[in-house]
């Protein structure tokens, strides 16, 4: 009949936006990052982007936790009335809250089962790390401060500022509401000046002069900002989220659209990729380091090491300085280009650029030649551990290379080595490497990026665990490597099997099951024996009857 009204089934039901692959793209490689940084004297972190820049994971996780939850929150906002959102980030505060306290739970046991079961390293009590020790120290209080959030120990202080700034989401969407974008920038670019103030009021006492001393005194009356996080005694939660709330609602409002996107332009590219050069001479501990003893000093000595500490309010971590804003902008505009209009080239792969074999050929042996030479300070740690000493005897001739970690000529042996066996691989195997290879990763991290909140539940404990575990090696190249790949293994795991979990398949219409061998002549004897008056049965009466 064409005046009937259409059946619920024939009335089409918008299609559903697809998530956005960069953001879990990155997010999941912020989740291995955090991972390696969280081990106890991994040496893998020596190599995580927080040791060449002011910026680091934190900031990727939280920019992406901002575009995220524009998507999961704000759209609800916006859709279905500011109750309902408000009621969503409640729920979401509860799911957190409970997480981060079972985290330092979890973690406080692990810590006291090592010392119970005498399976630590030998002479180490593992309950006097500083974050474990108040809850058998000082039980009651710490767990009042625990469940009050005044108890944050480093380790944990992800989650409780996230917390918070999920509670200013409501806030936002009413500014918003009231005065739209601009409305929005003035209140977060306001609280962010107001914690920094804040931060200088706290950090004063610790000798911070120049103008940070000149601009204490208007933070006094802000210190209530500077939340506690240690109930015996003076400290600050390390991640002040009224500070760290400006790269979350960055992110937060590029995923609502008040930002737009910025123009791909390649003098914008230059000036992103001059900022990450720059600044690594004052965020590399080795570089300052080295540049500082090199510096004359007629041209004022420590020129580095001066500007890095005179700069330090500005590259605060605590209270996110602006440089590590800056520094993270230049950082994610790079990454955003790199992968394309709508990360394409997660789904497409990179193009390897091509040359001649003759240069690959002696590029290949000019990197050797470098990797070769630089042998004795690449692996400077494992000659340490095979012939004590002897390091000393290889390291003669460049006396300014410290006989430990990572230095100058360190990186390049790696970089000769990678760029050696970039050159080895051939062009079809490079183009590999750029397209099938890489596409088969994306969806791992992707997938890692998808589950982040189960992910990092459980990479905290599973650092504390890894650390332990480390502690009864030498921690040379191969456990140190099995370590890190290990942990990274199980976390895809978890996200993996909480993807599933999360499906929901037991919701599904049960499998179709085969007859029983016999069962349709049982069926065909029952009807003959009811006269075929089965089908005027009520139905459900043969099943109340077995009963």
């Amino acid at each position: 009949m064409s005046g009937a009204a259409p059946s619920s089934a024939s009335v089409a039901t918008p299609p559903k936006k697809p998530r956005d692959l960069r953001l879990d793209f990155f997010r999941g490689i912020a989740m291995f990052i955090i991972l390696m940084a969280h081990i106890p004297g991994n040496l893998w972190t020596l190599w995580i982007p927080a040791r060449f820049g002011f910026s680091d994971a934190t900031e990727i996780f939280v920019f992406c936790s901002g575009f995220a939850s524009a998507l999961a929150f704000g759209t609800v906002f916006a859709g279905k009335g500011f109750l309902l959102g408000l009621g969503r980030i409640v729920y979401r505060i509860w799911q957190v809250y409970w997480c981060h306290i079972g985290i330092i739970l979890v973690c406080a046991a692990i810590a006291f089962s090592i010392n119970h079961f005498e399976v630590g390293e030998e002479g180490r009590n593992y309950l006097a790390r500083p974050y474990i020790v108040p809850i058998f120290k000082h039980t009651g209080e710490a767990l009042i401060g625990l469940l009050t959030l005044t108890y944050v120990p480093g380790l944990f202080d992800i989650l409780p500022m996230y917390l918070v700034i999920l509670a200013m989401v409501p806030v936002v969407m009413a500014a918003h509401r009231a005065g739209g974008p601009q409305a929005v920038f003035a209140f977060v670019i306001g609280v962010w000046l107001l914690a920094t103030l804040a931060g200088l009021a706290y950090k004063v006492e610790d000798d911070w002069g120049g103008l940070a001393a000149v601009l204490a005194p208007l933070g006094e009356g802000l210190r209530f900002l500077n939340f506690p996080s240690y109930p015996f005694g003076r400290g600050t939660w390390f991640f002040n989220p009224f500070a760290w709330q400006l790269v979350f609602f960055t992110g937060f409002a590029f995923a609502m659209g008040w930002i737009p996107p910025p123009p791909v332009n390649k003098w914008l590219v230059r000036l992103a990729a001059a900022a990450l050069i720059l600044s690594l001479p004052f965020a590399w501990h080795k570089l300052y380091a080295y540049l500082t003893g090199w510096w004359p000093q007629a041209l004022g000595g420590g020129f580095f090491w001066d500007v890095r500490e005179t700069i330090e309010p500005l590259r605060s971590k605590t209270w996110f300085g602006v440089f590590r804003y800056l520094h993270f902008l230049s950082l994610a505009y790079l990454a955003w280009v790199a992968v394309g209009p709508g990360g394409v080239r997660l789904t497409t792969g990179f193009t390897a650029r091509r040359y001649d074999t003759e240069f690959w050929r002696r590029f290949g042996y000019g990197a050797l030649g470098v990797a070769i030479l630089t042998l004795p300070y690449g692996w400077v740690e494992e000659i340490h551990r095979l012939a004590p000493g002897l390091e000393r005897a290889l390291l003669v001739v460049v006396p300014t290379v410290p006989g430990q970690w990572i230095g100058l000529l360190q990186i390049l042996h790696l970089a000769a080595i990678v760029a050696g066996v970039w050159a080895a691989l051939g062009p079809t195997r490079r183009e590999a490497a750029f397209g099938p290879w890489f596409l088969a990763c994306v969806p791992i991290i992707r997938k890692v990026g998808t589950q982040s909140l189960a992910v990092f539940v459980v990479s905290i404990p599973l650092a504390v665990t890894l650390g332990w575990l480390l502690d009864l090696t030498d921690r040379s190249m191969l456990p140190v490597a099995a370590a890190n790949i290990g942990g990274g293994a199980i976390l895809i795991t978890v996200a993996y099997v909480v993807g599933w979990f999360r499906k929901q398949p037991w919701r599904g219409p049960a499998p179709a099951r085969a007859p029983e061998a016999g069962a349709s002549s049982v069926a065909k004897r029952d009807s003959g024996l009811a006269g075929g008056s089965s089908a005027s049965q009520p139905a459900g009466a043969l099943t109340a009857e077995s009963r």
